[in-house]
């Protein structure tokens, strides 16, 4: 019997037009040192997500968001906190997080991540924090709490294999004249990596820019010390054809 393939079923003239544009003449590096990560997933229906997943993606299977934050202490773009919610899905094979919300603390550094990968940011109260006893990740704007995410029960990851499997960011911007999806491109030098049981005491799914995928079954959550390398943006994806059809293509420079 031939596999039958799972594509999402939102049509590209249904997808919101993107806000953002990037600069493709970026060809340098950035390095950010000791970056706190902390990254969570969680399930969601299939249903929902093959409902806002474009007709070019795969979904993940089990379907389910992922939930990144970043808490840069200093470096070339200064200290700043962000965090961005995507919805997991694949270009061909690959895994990627397709991103429907992005928040940082200040305004400069959105626009930076808006030229260089296309992130649509919004300004806000972005808070990360590893105590002794938990991971605590915050969203807040004008004092109302769009997220809360807590991770317990931590145990560190050790030996030659200590990473985190993070899938690239996945943007919807512009090229040029055209509107296409940009992955981001990064590297990570890991340092430090523990791994526990999240939780989300708050979830606004609506004002988290999608109302329809909602989180429920918990998964992972991970927290990691990194040396994150910034790399120039490589590759677009096309909304409606698929990678493994020819929509997937390197950005020409």
């Amino acid at each position: 019997m031939k596999a039958e393939l799972l594509y999402g079923a939102c049509l590209a003239a249904d997808m919101p037009a993107p806000r953002t544009r990037i600069d493709a003449t970026h060809s340098d590096d950035v390095v950010l040192e000791n970056v706190q990560v902390h990254y969570a997933l969680f399930e969601v229906p299939m249903a929902a997500a093959l409902a806002c997943l474009p007709v070019s993606l795969h979904p993940a299977v089990p379907a389910h968001l992922g939930l990144t934050f970043w808490r840069c202490d200093g470096g070339p773009l200064g200290a700043f906190e962000c965090a961005w919610i995507g919805l997991a899905c694949r270009t061909g094979i690959k895994p990627r997080h397709l991103v429907h919300a992005a928040f940082v603390d200040r305004a400069d550094v959105g626009d930076w991540l808006a030229r260089r990968y296309g992130f649509d940011c919004r300004v806000a109260d972005v808070h990360y924090r590893e105590t002794y006893d938990r991971l605590q990740g915050r969203i807040v704007i004008d004092g109302q709490v769009l997220l809360d995410t807590v991770t317990t029960r931590m145990q560190p990851v050790v030996g030659a294999g200590a990473s985190v499997k993070y899938s690239p960011a996945l943007n919807a911007t512009r090229v040029g004249d055209a509107a296409l999806m940009v992955q981001m491109e990064t590297a990570y030098a890991f340092k430090r990596v523990i791994r526990g049981t999240p939780q989300l005491p708050v979830y606004d799914a609506a004002a988290l820019g999608n109302a329809q995928l909602v989180a429920t079954f918990p998964m992972s959550g991970t927290h990691a010390v990194v040396d994150i390398t910034l790399l120039p943006p490589r590759f677009t994806a096309d909304f409606a054809v698929p990678a493994e059809s020819g929509g997937a293509k390197k950005i020409a420079r």
